[in-house]
């Protein structure tokens, strides 16, 4: 015959059986957005892999969804530059107010607008894919395509009184001359034959291939080893590199 204190003993183990079986799993984090650039190693699927070197497994694999935006900076001329492109431009400032520009770089509009600034791009307006996310609000679409810049170092400090910058919609362009319009107004910029054109496009999954920079926004529960893409920048490397890491 069993003994109150044995049935009572029998119970309590139940019931630390039942704490422990409804006990949550512990070590799961919770995704967070941010962002991790790298070259491309492995493109398999809707997924490709990337190499970065402050991933704790110095990978980062990155999944590819239907509404992920993949865009490609590519190399442009001058010829590119015409009425209706969303530009921003970044050189020489006159006393007049009129730019000559250094570099411009191209986008197309969305939804009919100029969203963003220093090279906004569709879906957002990410910084290059070869080179890391920039410190000091250095200008991530100013730069030439892959991500090397000069000029201006970042920061607020707008790179001397007679630095000039203009980004808007191309509302006319004649021979070396556009006009720029923007929420500050139209700006007249100068073009010649030194200044560096970079444009941006949307392509498909198909524009991701090995040995490509990518700089990818998304999501990830586990410091960038795995990354849920929201967009994604493609650029050729740099002296064959390409630096980043996952930030939040």
């Amino acid at each position: 015959m069993r003994t109150a204190t044995t049935i009572w003993a029998s119970t309590l183990a139940l019931l630390g059986a039942a704490v422990v079986l409804a006990a949550p799993a512990t070590g799961a984090t919770k995704p967070v957005a941010g962002s991790v650039s790298g070259p491309v190693v492995s493109v398999k699927g809707s997924t490709f892999t990337l190499t970065t070197s402050l991933s704790p497994t110095g990978h980062s694999k990155v999944a590819v969804g239907s509404k992920t935006t993949i865009t490609e900076q590519l190399a442009g001329t001058l010829a590119d530059v015409k009425t209706g492109m969303c530009v921003t431009a970044i050189g020489k400032k006159a006393k007049n107010g009129t730019v000559t520009a250094t570099r411009v770089t191209l986008t197309q509009p969305v939804k009919g607008q100029c969203a963003g600034g220093f090279g906004a791009r569709p879906g957002g307006g990410s910084p290059p894919a070869g080179g890391s996310p920039p410190a000091g609000g250095s200008p991530p679409g100013g730069a030439p395509p892959g991500g090397n810049q000069s000029g201006p170092p970042g920061g607020f400090g707008g790179g001397g009184a007679n630095f000039g910058f203009a980004f808007g919609k191309v509302s006319a362009a004649k021979s070396s001359t556009i006009t720029v319009k923007g929420r500050q107004g139209s700006t007249k910029v100068l073009l010649s034959k030194k200044t560096q054109v970079g444009k941006t496009e949307q392509v498909g999954r198909a524009a991701i291939v090995p040995k490509l920079c990518a700089f990818v926004r998304g999501t990830s529960g586990d410091r960038g080893v795995t990354v849920t893409a929201t967009d994604i920048s493609l650029s050729k490397p740099i002296s064959g590199a390409c630096t980043g890491r996952f930030t939040r």
